[in-house]
């Protein structure tokens, strides 16, 4: 039996025959799993029967065992443990060879006793606890423990130990059994796990992506149809003005088939020209700091950010300035840092500040006290915004990286809801809450980032917010929502595509369920922007007028969206960090906010 056996690989079998204490049982020999051809023979002499011989048992038929992927380990007595001479370790392959494992004397006797003959198969139940040197399993502890190389491969300890010796003594060089990097006993490093598994994580990246990709189509189909739209509309409105051409020419001419549109709104010709006056130009500090300026109807209160005058409170605050007469009023320290963002509560007398610091602090307007504090996991908060009507409690904050969170006002110590930005993580620098209305019937609030424009849309009878981000380019300077015209005012910076800046003003829509911004007119603006301005639109009748500070040849434009013209500008000496439109009963009035001062100016219409 053992010249057969030698005859099928003596290399491999070469230490086997000479260091087995085999009792003389039948052995039944696998072939490795490199090898699928060979058959497994199962010797027909029988032992002579001796003291401790069993009964003899039927002749079974020579049996042709298929080799199965892997077999389990052998057993505990194995050579390691038995203490026997270290083997000589070949370093002609990138790997040891694989020995052929003998099943026991009740394995073979279970095999013969099969009525059918048929091997049996046991599942591979040690992948990824054996050690690739011995094919023994390692361990937790001891000399047979679990480690790896630098190289990542896996190992028992005293296995790899002994196999950098004996391929330093062959080779000179310590080198990995199965990729041949370069190792040393330094590189051994123990790891601590019974079972090593891996989990494939390219299916949820994969899917994660297309999810991306998906979105990310739907939104550009949906921006490529309301490019479809507004030409389809622009293409109507082309064919009524021809076909009033045809009637005034067959009428003879005559004003009266320009009185006016099917839409109710009055014609270009019928609308008053609007200018801006200087009313007032007063100091609010003289140092500078000031940022941010926002009126209040509700309120009749304007309020300006400015740097504290005091020494004793250093830092950061708010004036309070009249309307009627624009005379500053009471000084409100707020913070230490400068003042990035400023929002009213409408229906309640709350004023609520964002100041690049972990808190968003609101203010009662009546008793000038810090009513409460909000926090976001000790991140910086640049922006804020109060909703109104059913959500009047809810206070919106963004960070410094594209989070964006709720709180309700009755529970400052919690946060209601938190949305965190996957792909775009640049500062929210504007929230804007959006009342429910014929296309978003549960409302929803816009964020604007340094990068990215996104809307988040309510879903119905919850407070789940979905977003989406809008079909506009940036990078982008302010963002400003008119609740009462349901329009929205972007200023961006220049960029590659563009080399000028823009003032978008738009509305929100909705083409195949997904939320897309109608531009209404665009207008170009400087080609540098060194500095975050913030424009403001105001509604004059039937008509829009955009204002904002030109920063290249520092002056103050005016246009008209109706007329598509720029109907004013002015010169400025300092730049105008923000504009603010301010109602009252004497007129309407532009507040504009430079490094410490706040000039007003009245807006005056005519008739051609």
């Amino acid at each position: 039996m053992e010249n057969e056996t030698e005859a099928l690989d003596p290399e491999v079998y070469a230490d086997e025959t000479s260091t087995d204490d085999s009792s003389g049982d039948d052995e039944v020999i696998l072939n490795p799993v490199e090898g699928l051809q060979p058959a497994v023979e199962i010797d027909e002499q029988r032992d002579q029967p001796g003291e401790n011989a069993e009964p003899e048992q039927p002749r079974v038929p020579p049996l042709i065992l298929v080799d199965p992927p892997h077999l389990p380990s052998p057993p505990r007595n194995s050579r390691r443990n038995q203490g026997e001479e270290q083997e000589v370790i070949s370093l002609e392959t990138p790997s040891p060879p694989k020995k052929r494992k003998r099943l026991s004397a009740a394995a073979d006797k279970s095999l013969k006793k099969s009525p059918e003959g048929k091997p049996i198969v046991v599942d591979d139940e040690d992948d990824g606890m054996t050690c690739p040197i011995c094919l023994d399993s390692w361990e937790m502890s001891g000399e047979h423990r679990l480690v790896s190389l630098r190289c990542g491969h896996l190992f028992g300890e005293s296995c790899i130990r002994r196999w950098l010796n004996e391929s330093h003594r062959q080779s000179s060089v310590k080198v990995c059994p199965q990729c041949k990097t370069k190792a040393t006993f330094r590189d051994i490093r123990h790891l601590y796990a019974k079972r090593i598994q891996m989990l494939d994580t390219d299916i949820r990246e994969q899917l994660e992506a297309e999810r991306r990709r998906t979105h990310t189509l739907t939104t550009e189909l949906a921006t490529a149809k309301l490019a479809n739209t507004l030409t389809t509309e622009k293409l109507i409105l082309l064919q009524k003005d021809y076909e009033r051409l045809k009637e005034l020419v067959r009428a003879g001419g005559g004003r009266g088939a320009f009185g006016g549109d099917a839409s109710g709104q009055k014609s270009i010709q019928q609308l008053a020209t609007y200018r801006l006056y200087m009313e007032k130009n007063f100091e609010i500090t003289r140092d500078p700091g000031c940022r941010v300026l926002l009126y209040s109807a509700k309120h009749s209160m304007l309020v300006a950010s400015q740097k504290s005058a005091q020494n004793l409170f250093p830092g950061y605050g708010v004036r309070f300035i009249d309307p009627p007469t624009f005379k500053p009023l009471q000084f409100l320290h707020t913070s230490a840092l400068l003042i990035r963002d400023i929002a009213f509560s409408d229906s309640q007398h709350l004023l609520t500040v964002a100041s690049r610091e972990l808190k968003i602090k609101i203010f009662d307007i009546r008793t000038r006290l810090c009513s409460s504090m909000f926090t976001a996991h000790d991140k910086m908060l640049w922006s804020c915004a109060l909703d109104r009507n059913e959500r009047e409690h809810f206070l919106y904050g963004g960070d410094l990286r594209g989070g964006v969170y709720i709180y309700d006002l009755r529970f400052p110590e919690n946060i209601l809801c938190e949305f965190q930005a996957e792909v775009n993580l640049s500062p929210v620098i504007h929230i804007a809450p959006v009342q429910p209305n014929k296309i978003f019937t549960s409302g929803g609030f816009l964020v604007c980032q340094l990068t990215a424009l996104t809307f988040y849309e309510y879903a119905a009878a919850s407070d789940t917010a979905v977003p989406t981000r809008l079909n506009v380019e940036g990078p982008f300077l302010s963002m400003q929502y008119d609740a009462v015209q349901d329009t929205v005012l972007i200023s961006a910076r220049s960029n590659p595509n563009f080399p000028q800046s823009r003032f978008i003003l738009g509305r929100m829509d909705k083409i195949d369920g997904t939320p897309v911004l109608k531009v209404k007119a665009t207008i170009y603006g400087s080609k540098a922007t060194p500095v975050m301005t913030r424009p403001t639109q105001l509604a004059v009748e039937d008509n829009t007028l955009v204002v904002g500070y030109l920063q290249d040849s520092k002056q103050l434009m005016m246009h008209d969206v109706r007329r598509e013209e720029r109907v004013q500008t002015m010169p400025v000496n300092e730049v105008i960090y923000d504009i603010c439109p301010v109602a009252t009963q004497a007129g309407s009035y532009l507040a504009a906010l430079t490094d410490n001062k706040c000039r007003v100016y009245k807006v005056n219409s005519s008739m051609r």
